[in-house]
């Protein structure tokens, strides 16, 4: 059985990566996008931010934020709090723009008890959520509103790119970004998002309902729009730009803590999807979240198989060799890592990796019946996104 076990879970690998984004593509060639019907005014917007010691990036997320070319009288920025302990909550209230404001969480909650206190103070009609690191481009609240004006839209994801503000962005932003945003566009076309970036993201404010601890906001938000009737969609204009990750330990529990988050919330709100027949939103999810998470052990799965199989020659013996030559470069990749170095191109193979170890991890995390509700940034960063 151990051919059977090798095509299976080779073929998942190639629908997950190749066949899903593939299809995407050529479903969205057929799409056509509705009409705008918005009146052309620009809605009131609230920019949540929920901080946690980030003192180092506050000012400068302010700074970004109010300098938006968006009508500076429809615009207001909450920052909550989450029990900060270095100046965090002073930065804030010292800020002499009055459409800052501060709200104090306390003692510490967690992201989703900080949002919705955000939320319950917002005179927005479009929330938009991002993260205190991610440092807005100066068009971006813009592009990411611009969408709303239809009003069938309920929910619209930016992109939070890896690298310095000055300059194009999108230069610098890294293959996996890029690839995510190519899905993204596919999914747009249909209507619904797997997930939106936690770095930037819209939702009109009578679609919000309080979240619970555990839940991914990002991934549950735009479940909860196409619950209600609504679309999503991605507004690749509407960019973040953040430092990058300093290593691969630092990706690996970030995408641990992520998928142990994103499986529990998919528990809960799958069967809500199935009830209502909502089939486009639960193929997108578990082709692009849940079968994705499955990448290690169908990673393992083939290299065994693949040894098992060696006896028979031929492409079982050029699929090994390519195999070999794939995890060399990903060893070679995190000694660069420990040591320090530049991993250049190693980088792709390497993050693959790192990541697929994570999810799996994730995913035995869950099993086990964890998921973490507060968060701790990382090098100045709130990183809880859907990976």
């Amino acid at each position: 059985m151990a051919w059977l076990a090798f095509w299976l879970a080779a073929a998942l690998l190639v629908y997950v990566w190749l066949g899903y984004p593939l299809l995407l593509r050529l479903r969205r060639g057929r799409a056509e996008s509705p009409p705008s019907s918005g009146d052309g005014s620009a809605p009131r917007v609230s920019v949540i931010v929920a901080a946690y010691n980030e003192a180092g990036c506050i000012r400068a997320k302010l700074d970004t934020t109010l300098a938006q070319r968006y009508p500076g009288h429809r615009l207001e920025i909450i920052v909550v709090s989450d029990g900060s302990t270095d100046g965090t909550d002073a930065i804030v209230h010292a800020h002499p723009d009055r459409r800052v404001r501060l709200v104090r969480q306390e003692p510490r909650s967690g992201k989703s008890a900080a949002l919705n206190r955000g939320v319950a103070a917002a005179r927005g009609d479009v929330l938009v959520f991002t993260d205190a690191n991610a440092l807005f481009a100066p068009d971006a609240l813009a592009a990411l509103v611009a969408p709303f004006a239809d009003p069938g839209v309920g929910v619209v994801s930016g992109q939070g790119l890896y690298g310095s503000i000055d300059g194009d962005a999108r230069v610098v932003s890294g293959a996996y970004t890029r690839w995510e945003a190519a899905i993204k566009v596919g999914e747009s076309a249909g209507g619904f998002l797997a997930s939106t970036d936690g770095a930037i993201y819209g939702m009109r404010r009578d679609l919000y309902q309080d979240l619970e601890p555990n839940e991914v906001n990002d991934l549950l938000h735009p479940i909860q729009a196409d619950l209600a009737g609504a679309r999503s969609r991605f507004a690749p204009a509407a960019y973040t730009v953040e430092p990058p990750s300093t290593g691969g330990s630092q990706e690996f529990h970030r995408h641990v803590r992520i998928v142990a988050q994103g499986m529990h919330l998919l528990r809960r709100w799958l069967p809500a999807l199935i009830a209502q027949r909502r089939w486009r939103a639960v193929w997108m999810l578990l082709s692009h979240r849940v079968l994705r998470w499955a990448t290690a052990p169908a990673l393992l799965t083939v290299l065994v198989a693949n040894v098992l199989l060696l006896e028979r020659g031929g492409f079982y013996a050029v699929a090994l060799v390519g195999q070999a030559i794939f995890y060399a470069l990903v060893l070679a990749g995190g000694l660069a890592d420990r040591v320090g170095r530049s991993l250049g191109r190693l980088a792709v193979p390497y993050y693959f990796c790192v990541v697929a170890a994570a999810q799996m991890t994730g995913l035995v995390r869950f099993l086990r019946g964890g998921a973490q509700a507060v968060w701790s940034p990382t090098s100045g960063t709130v990183t809880e996104r859907a990976a």
